[in-house]
């Protein structure tokens, strides 16, 4: 992947979205204020829904949701990252509503202990460390909840985070797995009050709960983040690589050649999100010959991830129209004929079949 030109490309987005928010309101997601009984307080949320949520045209469909911590730093380029993806008929992963979680006190919220040498980290202020039990209850027990009944979701979910978030999303990942499908831990603090999740780990921490997740794992090589850093990563590699085959979830992790702590963010999300989809792509030049690929492709991804995938709506449609256009007249309505199975309700999908039949 040519990361420089998804860097162009990201700034280009935010430079618009950014003009075209002072001139005409369009905004990139919807702030949220959520009253939480666990935290006892009011926690913000920013809300990013695919521009197909909103469509008039085509049926409503559901969306998987990825949360991610410190929210107001990664929403603007995760976001962009999820819209260039899934764009067109060769889109790489489905559209996800992006749930941008901001941080009040991220030591206290993102780690899982308390810190017990703090006198070996003068450069911080580690007296507020190891809320991060109750923060991961608020998530499940209140945010998810208030998603899923405001929003049209699927029942896939993702957790992702840096840094602290990473260290937060690794501990969710082995502790508490049920919470999400999949994961993505970026430059993960794995160092954190003597490598505690590590030790804590042990060599029989997979259980029946782990079975069928995701986790991806980026790791950047700069050294500015401290030795110590370093090696904690490459000891939770070590773990991963431990577990016996076949492991009942499916894991990667890369190391980031050239990135330091802060530039690894971008590729890595670009990286984790595609690997947490992989295979996810229509095979589309195969089912303008043979429509029918579509139906295996969606039983295979469907069986992968554990629920339900259907196509966009859109997306058909648009290829039904190239095969007309190359004169593959018979793979043209059986396309569209198909959007009518997989949106019933659409009066769209019933009324372009129609008029493809009675042409």
């Amino acid at each position: 992947m040519n990361y420089k030109f998804l860097t162009i490309y990201l700034l280009l987005t935010l430079i618009t979205s950014n003009k075209i928010t002072a001139q005409n309101s369009i905004v990139l997601g919807e702030k949220i204020e959520l009253k939480s009984e666990i935290l006892n307080e009011t926690r913000e949320v920013w809300i990013n829904v695919p521009s197909s949520y909103n469509y008039t045209i085509y049926a409503p469909k559901n969306y998987p949701v990825c949360y991610f911590f410190d929210g107001d730093t990664h929403f603007k380029n995760f976001s962009a990252i999820q819209d260039w993806l899934t764009r067109n008929v060769y889109a790489s992963i489905p559209e996800i509503i992006m749930v941008a979680i901001l941080q009040k006190d991220r030591t206290n919220e993102l780690t899982p202990t308390k810190m017990e040498t703090p006198e070996n980290w003068k450069r911080a202020n580690f007296s507020t460390s190891g809320g991060n039990k109750a923060f991961m209850d608020f998530i499940e027990k209140e945010l998810k909840p208030f998603v899923n009944s405001n929003y049209r979701t699927t029942n896939y979910s993702i957790l992702s985070g840096h840094s602290f978030g990473g260290l937060a999303t690794i501990n969710c990942f082995v502790n508490t797995p049920e919470y999400f499908n999949a994961y993505l831990a970026i430059d993960p603090s794995m160092w954190w009050n003597n490598e505690n999740i590590l030790t804590n780990m042990g060599d029989s921490w997979v259980t029946k709960n782990h079975q069928n997740k995701r986790i991806y794992i980026a790791k950047a090589t700069d050294s500015g983040s401290g030795e110590a850093h370093h090696k904690a990563i490459l000891k939770l590699f070590d773990k991963l690589n431990a577990i016996p085959e076949p492991a009942n979830f499916s894991f990667n992790y890369k190391i980031y050649e050239g990135e330091d702590h802060g530039s690894v963010v971008i590729p890595a999300e670009y990286d984790g999100i595609r690997y947490i989809f992989k295979d996810y792509q229509l095979p589309v030049k195969g089912a303008m010959k043979e429509p029918n690929l579509i139906d295996e492709h969606l039983i295979k991804i469907s069986k992968q991830l554990g629920y339900k995938v259907i196509p966009d709506e859109k997306t058909i449609h648009q290829l039904a129209m190239v095969c007309k256009k190359q004169g593959l007249i018979e793979q043209y309505k059986t396309l569209l004929q198909k959007n009518t199975t997989y949106y019933p309700q659409s009066k769209h999908a019933k009324e372009a079949y129609k008029n493809a039949v009675n042409e």
